[in-house]
């Protein structure tokens, strides 16, 4: 069996916007992965809402993702694969990050990663890092300042990500435009974003793993 641990923020979590509850598994993009790959898989899913890279939140305690990552790894190992997607709540105003500087960060993340021994055999555990989707503005004054700028800020994101991945020599994916955020918030996947988040994970998944 092959384990796959996905480590994310809210978007892995699987929140809902419209209350603040949680999407049932069968509906978030890491149990339809499960469901998709079928009994040779084991997803694990580790998503917290508002997690950064590395930066501690001075208003929302406990978000720091480096700060968990190694003993996550270590509990859960040994692992496969991580799904690495992590960055969107780096755009927050209050951080004061260029897309560069959260590129940056998430390469710290990476590098933590990959000199682990939490894969099989002691080894590291192979990296699909993946792009956050677009975010963008539904007029909501409260989220315009959290994430000034956010759209074109979040779209940038891609761009260093993927210059990460390629000097590491680890599995890339960038959902821009394809998978949907809701109109409610313009930050949670849609029901549909789940599902097609869903799809281009499991494809990758098949390429990395077999």
């Amino acid at each position: 069996m092959k384990t796959i641990l996905c480590y994310g923020d809210s978007n892995t979590y699987g929140l809902r916007p419209d209350s603040n509850q949680r999407y049932p598994r069968e509906i978030r993009w890491t149990g339809l992965l499960q469901k998709s790959l079928g009994e040779d898989y084991y997803v694990i899913e580790e998503g917290l809402s508002g997690r950064t890279t590395l930066w501690d939140d001075p208003i929302e305690e406990h978000k720091n993702g480096k700060t968990y990552l190694f003993p996550c790894l270590e509990s859960h190992s040994p692992i496969d694969l991580v799904v690495l997607m992590l960055g969107t709540n780096d755009l927050k105003t209050r951080f004061s990050l260029t897309p560069f500087d959260i590129g940056a960060s998430v390469e710290n993340l990476v590098k933590c990663i990959l000199k682990s021994e939490a894969g099989p055999d002691g080894q590291p555990p192979k990296i699909l890092l993946i792009s956050p989707a677009p975010i963008h503005s539904v007029g909501r004054d409260d989220l315009d300042n959290m994430f000034l700028d956010m759209e074109e800020r979040s779209r940038a994101l891609a761009h260093y990500y993927e210059i990460v991945a390629n000097q590491h020599s680890v599995a890339f994916l960038d959902p821009k435009d394809v998978v949907e955020t809701n109109e409610l918030d313009g930050i949670h996947y849609s029901v549909r974003g789940h599902a097609v988040m869903a799809e281009l994970v499991e494809k990758k998944v098949r390429e990395i793993l077999g």
